[in-house]
């Protein structure tokens, strides 16, 4: 029986039967995997990949999902936007790497925690294709750690001698931390060509300074994609063994490519809030209310002003709040009231909130930080044939996130609370369109 006839059952036996396939047929590789594929009984390759995840899912432990998202713009055509992907851990990404460790994590380097379930990249790539590349390279290093257990470390891994002792061949080096055996482990993914003449160098180097050397089965963090191998190396002089991290490696999924990652569709209009987001916003919210009210009028917490039209005295908190945060929240608050016009329990709520931020502005920020034309778009000027209505969720979701806002930015006192109140009401309002 040829190999090309076979009908694998998982994804690794599919893009082994497609590299069969593209030889046999002179193909390209993508068109092999969507013909693998289908004699496995899947529609395409996507549709393969999708079928045995669920099924890796449901037989499989609990899994965290974690999203990554790096937002792009090209300077040249003037378009921009975002990819973000999901990946799949056994351990909460709080527990896997804390927000000081990102630095040192290989490919993680740029990206930092925005939620317990969520890191964006702060560099702005030029491309959708190359956003998306890096959204998976930072996949992958929480891949390796999730499988490993190890964390990423600044230490130097090299036997005595220092930089005259270093690895032959080394390229694109990282050092990691087993924290159950207390040792460093290093890193190293060359291409596979330039390494290829450095092998024996290589195996003389570590019998030299008795190090172990192995390449595991999975093929590693820096670019698989592009023929990248992984080789990890310790100090064996010390009694430190690699066999458990190859032995986790060699049951490993394949690493997160731009192939095969879940990519997540996201609406580039509004917010895109993730569940770990949702979660904290709403336990900030339940922390700030049982929190003890200081006096309304105190000194310390609300200054006084008048109604431009009308003199009447009122008062605001005493903090001024970024002219960013006041157009992310109107934007927000626009949102609900272009769907809500006949729902009068939301629309007057939500229309009494920002007017009364719209009066906050004007006395936090003077014509040099705000023009007029930044001031007069901050909270009014709906696009009022903006497409299609959003559902009542994702208006519940926006005036959450808004309140969140306003908490991180003004200090407790009774006009935030008021405002607060107002957006409660509105969101029952909502609830009882469900």
């Amino acid at each position: 029986m040829s190999k090309t006839d076979v009908r694998p059952s998982s994804i690794e036996g599919i893009k082994r039967l497609a590299k069969a396939i593209s030889k046999r047929d002179s193909i390209s590789h993508s068109k092999a995997l969507d013909t693998a594929s289908q004699a496995s009984g899947f529609g395409n390759f996507q549709h393969a990949r999708r079928s045995l995840s669920d099924r890796s899912a449901e037989a499989g432990p609990a899994r965290h999902a974690v999203y990554i998202s790096t937002f792009w713009r090209d300077s040249q055509t003037r378009t921009f936007g975002r990819e973000t992907i999901r990946v799949f851990l056994s351990t909460p990404l709080d527990e896997l790497i804390k927000p000081s460790q990102y630095r040192y994590a290989h490919k993680l380097g740029r990206f930092r925690r925005h939620a317990s379930d969520h890191v964006i990249d702060e560099y702005r790539p030029d491309s959708a294709n190359a956003a998306l590349a890096r959204a998976c390279g930072a996949a992958r290093v929480l891949q390796f750690m999730d499988i490993t257990g190890l964390r990423p470390s600044k230490a130097r891994v090299e036997p005595r001698g220092g930089y005259s002792a270093r690895l032959p061949g080394g390229d694109h080096g990282s050092v990691w931390y087993d924290p159950v055996a207390k040792h460093h482990v290093g890193a190293d993914e060359p291409y596979a060509g330039s390494v290829t003449s450095k092998i024996a160098e290589r195996d003389a180097w570590a019998r030299q300074h008795n190090w172990s050397l192995a390449r595991p089965e999975w093929a590693g963090m820096y670019y698989p994609e592009g023929s990248s191998e992984l080789y990890l190396y310790a100090d064996a002089s010390k009694g430190y063994s690699l066999d458990g991290l190859l032995q986790a490696l060699s049951k490993a999924h394949s690493p997160i490519v731009p192939e095969n990652c879940d990519r997540v569709a996201t609406d580039g209009h509004t917010p895109f809030v993730t569940p770990g987001e949702k979660a904290e916003a709403e336990a900030k919210l339940a922390r700030d209310v049982q929190r003890k009210a200081p006096s309304p009028r105190g000194p310390k917490s609300t200054v006084e002003y008048r109604l431009p039209l009308s003199g009447k005295r009122r008062r605001r908190p005493m903090a001024a709040m970024p002219v960013e945060a006041h157009a992310k929240i109107g934007s927000l608050l626009k949102g609900v009231l272009i769907d809500m016009r006949s729902r009068a329990g939301v629309y007057k709520r939500v229309d009494a909130v920002r007017s009364e931020l719209d009066d906050w502005v004007q006395c936090e920020h003077d014509r040099q930080a705000m023009s007029d034309a930044v001031f007069f778009g901050l909270y009014y000027g709906e696009n009022s044939t903006r497409g299609k209505p959003e559902n009542g969720e994702r208006h519940i979701e926006s005036l959450r996130l808004a309140q969140s806002v306003l908490m991180q930015h003004y200090p407790d006192c009774a006009p935030l609370r008021d405002l607060i109140g107002k957006i409660d009401l509105a969101v029952r309002s909502l609830e009882k369109l469900r």
